[in-house]
């Protein structure tokens, strides 16, 4: 159950020419009470083509959206409802404000201790030799160094900003940028890797390349790690439209008590992973207002990630209706 459903904003349209007919009170107020009764429907919103038969994502007054749509009969003749649904998977912005305190918080109160632990711990190794008290010390150590790789991954999302930057001062080269991260993996990952795209396809999006990187690095990542290569699944990249990216693979499935909580820190399915992966791609995509869509999760069409920008031209939009 969507508990938003009151606040989503619908518009009836007609069948054959997409024209507005009416709308609810959610709608009028995204429209900033322009009244959009008589327009066409692209001209509100922006709707990512062809990234998922499961779902649609709409862009509309600012903000992301799941695009929902049904057949109805509206003063007795067939029309289409079509309804921007608000998405429980990404967590808002009080939450994010929340999660980030704790964690720094977290942060201090814990290194300090570490610190002091693993400087004993190498002294009494140094003492001991190579006795087996020393090779049990050296498993301390390890498990230490282990607890500050998971704190330096926590900082990492601690320290990202959740202020939005004017995105027409950047402009980034999606293209290479794809194939550098590409480059980086070993050759038995690489050729597991497919990358689509038109030689004459010099695709620009309006991100830093620096945080475009790191957005697509998360995604590729997380398709490297679940679709493993012993088991022989493939990963595809695609550029669906001009200001989206989708990462695709054949790999396990995510879980439906995972997918419905995705970009939340902490969720995961792997007990060595903290889960921040997938929440660090999605602040650093929100600063750019864009964001990223869980598009595929099924045994046919496998699994895939779509980051999305809103339109580079306001004025431009293209539907999936």
């Amino acid at each position: 159950m969507n508990k938003h459903a009151g606040s989503d904003p619908a518009f009836i349209i007609e069948m054959n020419n997409r024209i507005i007919r009416d709308v609810n009170e959610a709608a009028i107020t995204g429209c900033d009470r322009y009244n959009p009764i008589g327009k066409n429907l692209e001209q509100i919103i922006y709707v990512v083509k062809d990234v998922g038969n499961a779902i649609s994502p709409a862009y509309f007054n600012g903000l992301w959206y799941t695009l929902q749509q049904e057949t109805l009969i509206w003063e007795g003749t067939p029309h289409i409802k079509i309804t921007l649904q608000h998405r429980e998977e990404i967590p808002d912005n009080e939450t994010l404000h929340s999660l980030k305190n704790m964690i720094g918080f977290l942060l201090h109160r814990i290194r300090s201790p570490l610190t002091g632990m693993q400087g004993y711990a190498h002294m009494a190794e140094g003492q001991l030799g190579n006795t087996s008290s020393a090779k049990y010390l050296r498993k301390i150590n390890a498990g230490i160094e282990n607890l500050f790789d998971l704190l330096d991954d926590l900082e990492s999302l601690q320290e990202i900003s959740l202020k939005e930057i004017e995105v027409n001062n950047y402009s980034a080269e999606t293209v290479p940028i794809i194939k550098e991260i590409i480059s980086e993996y070993p050759p038995e990952i690489q050729q597991r890797i497919t990358f689509l795209y038109s030689a004459e396809n010099e695709q620009l999006l309006r991100c830093s390349p620096a945080d475009l990187r790191r957005i697509l690095t998360e995604l590729i990542d997380n398709a490297v790690d679940h679709a493993p290569a012993k088991d022989g699944n493939n990963i595809t990249i695609e550029l669906p439209s001009d200001q989206a990216v989708k990462i695709s693979h054949d790999g396990n499935l995510i879980p439906k008590s995972i997918a419905r909580q995705l970009f939340f820190p902490f969720v995961t399915g792997k007990a060595t992973k903290l889960g921040i992966g997938l929440t660090m791609a999605i602040l650093y995509a929100k600063r750019y207002k864009g964001t990223i869509f869980l598009t595929d999760n099924n045994p046919f069409r496998g699994v895939s990630f779509t980051f999305c920008l809103p339109p580079s031209d306001p004025s431009t939009s293209s539907s999936l209706l």
